[in-house]
């Protein structure tokens, strides 16, 4: 019953996510009609109020003006609840489980937000930084010192790759990597830097090889940035146990 309770929960965060993402970047009101599509900003009627069920009524197109609706449509809601439900099983406890589904959820969001619009919104990382910094008493397995400590490491370490990579990493992901570190905590936050770089490495290095991608084009950081973060969330100090006691 508790793991259907934080995948509804999921479900919900992830939902009002998505109808309210084009203000993300906006320093407009988020007050107003929620809306979906990116080009006709039409609000949402009823039927596409409800998570899921919108998307698979309007077979993934705006009523209004039936062009696709974008890939975050599909994949927000479901992988908000998704992560709720990871979060319930792993975290101990319920209280500090919902956490972990929040702050995993807005690294997700920023997954499409730096896909969609190129950008890590500061609408969405500093609310996220000040919440972390708040909740930092909240975790059961680790300490407050942990946590500031996290954050700190994160700046060092992504400041240093921010000035050697002379621009390949932008100001928007060391933010984002300081979130991770305030959410994460030492060690784990070490191990997420880790996971990301790796994992962006993995992607890009067969792409410039093949001259499919080259040193002057855009590449987005921020998923992999995401993608260390929530497995550091989850799983970040046992890989780091089991890399130092194997």
């Amino acid at each position: 019953m508790i793991t259907v309770l934080a995948a509804v929960l999921g479900l919900l965060l992830g939902h009002v996510l998505d109808v309210f993402f084009d203000r993300l970047y906006t320093d407009g009101s988020l007050a107003g009609p929620a809306c979906r599509c990116p080009h006709c900003h039409h609000a949402l009627r009823p039927l596409q109020l409800i998570p899921i069920v919108g998307v698979a009524w309007s077979r993934g197109r705006c009523p209004d003006c039936d062009r696709r609706l974008p890939l975050r449509a599909f994949l927000l809601t479901p992988g908000s609840a998704a992560l709720f439900v990871t979060a319930e099983l792993v975290v101990a406890g319920f209280g500090p489980a919902l956490l972990a589904g929040f702050f995993a959820t807005v690294f997700l969001a920023l997954i499409f937000t730096d896909l969609e619009r190129r950008l890590i919104p500061n609408r969405v990382v500093y609310p996220s930084l000040l919440l972390a910094a708040a909740f930092s008493w909240a975790w059961p397995d680790r300490s407050v010192l942990e946590i500031f400590s996290g954050g700190a490491t994160a700046l060092i370490l992504t400041s240093v790759m921010f000035i050697v990579g002379r621009g390949a990493l932008g100001l928007g992901d060391v933010k984002m990597s300081i979130l991770m570190g305030l959410v994460v905590g030492l060690p784990s936050v070490i191990v997420g830097i880790l996971i990301g770089t790796l994992a962006a490495g993995a992607f890009i290095l067969p792409l410039m090889i093949l001259r499919v991608l080259n040193r002057r084009d855009y590449i987005a950081y921020g998923p992999f940035i995401a993608i260390g973060a929530v497995v550091a969330l989850f799983w970040g100090e046992p890989i780091w146990d089991w890399y130092f006691d194997r």
